[in-house]
Order: C-alpha cells, then sequence, then structure tokens
C-alpha cells in the first residue's frame, strides 16, 4: 500500500518531480477513471510509451458530475485516484480541479500544468475539446501528442459508461 500512496501526490508535491526528472521527458494525461476498465490500462501503457514519467490527472468527483450527470462518479475520487496510482505505467496519479475550477475544453489540470510544467499532453485522437486544448498548450509551451483508442484484438471493447447501463439493465430483471 506505501508503494501506490508514493505515487499520489498534490499540487505541492509537483515541484519535486519536475527537479527528480531533470533530463526525462514528463507528460500528462487526464480522465475520469471511474470503472476502470482494459480501455484505460491500454490507454496508459500508449502514453507511457510516449514520455519517461508519466502523470494521470484524475477527475474531481465534482467535476466528473458536471461532466456525467447525476449518479456519476460511480466510485468517489480517492478510489479512483488510488486504483490509477496502482496502475504499473502510471509513475503518478493526481486529483484535478473541481467543476468550478474547470477551464473550457474540460481541462482540469490547468494549475497541474503550471505548476509541474509537463513537456507532452497525451490526448485520445477523438479527444472532443482540441482547440481548447492546443491553445492552453500554447500557453505553456507543451507539445500534444495523441494516442488512438485502440483495442487489441485479444480484448473487448467497453467504456465506463457501458458497464454502467450494462448492470443497471441487470438490476432492473
Amino acid at each position: 500500500m506505501k508503494k501506490v500512496l508514493e505515487k499520489i501526490v498534490s499540487l505541492k508535491d509537483l515541484d519535486g518531480i519536475r527537479e527528480k526528472y531533470e533530463n526525462k521527458k514528463i507528460g500528462i494525461c487526464s480522465g475520469c477513471f471511474d470503472v476502470f476498465h482494459s480501455g484505460h490500462a491500454v490507454f496508459f501503457e500508449q502514453c507511457k510509451e510516449l514520455v519517461d514519467v508519466l502523470v494521470v490527472v484524475v477527475g474531481s468527483d465534482l467535476a466528473i458530475r458536471a461532466q456525467k450527470g447525476e449518479g456519476r462518479p460511480v466510485n468517489v475520487q480517492n478510489n479512483r485516484v488510488y486504483l490509477t496510482a496502482s496502475i504499473e505505467n502510471v509513475d503518478y496519479a493526481i486529483i484535478g480541479s473541481t467543476a468550478l475550477e474547470m477551464k473550457p475544453g474540460k481541462i482540469d489540470y490547468y494549475e497541474i500544468a503550471k505548476q509541474l510544467k509537463p513537456d507532452i499532453l497525451i490526448l485520445n485522437d477523438d479527444d472532443s475539446a482540441v482547440v481548447e486544448k492546443q491553445e492552453f498548450c500554447k500557453e505553456f509551451g507543451i507539445e500534444i501528442k495523441f494516442v488512438k483508442r485502440f483495442v487489441p484484438e485479444f480484448l473487448k471493447s467497453v467504456s465506463s459508461t457501458k458497464i454502467i447501463e450494462h448492470i443497471r439493465v441487470d438490476e432492473i430483471k
């Protein structure tokens, strides 16, 4: 448990990360990671291939509720950030800003990027807010890299929303 907890950081811890990995490429990615599934693990693996140090921003409960509606998230932010930090390809995990602090384009990592100064922001190739994120990256001198949503043939394509819908259908039966 201690090893996982050491990977969960706060804003005040970010200066130390940049100093510790002075000559390394640091990247950030973000998401809800509400009902963890194989697609999340694949995404983290793709992200880690692009950087030396991967910092994952996990959406706060308030931000996710604002984006996805009542009943979400299913798992509270402390559970989600702990599970994210436990993944081998994730070097650090941090909870993102609240919905009130979120910038246009679902950017819940403005203060995190300002503090950490990552080299790369990694997005899925179907991100719905690319323009806003490009402007954000321009402001901080961050390079954007895209990864394709990809499901290896030995895995079944899933999403948190599909899993939740499946569970709710089974509850009704």
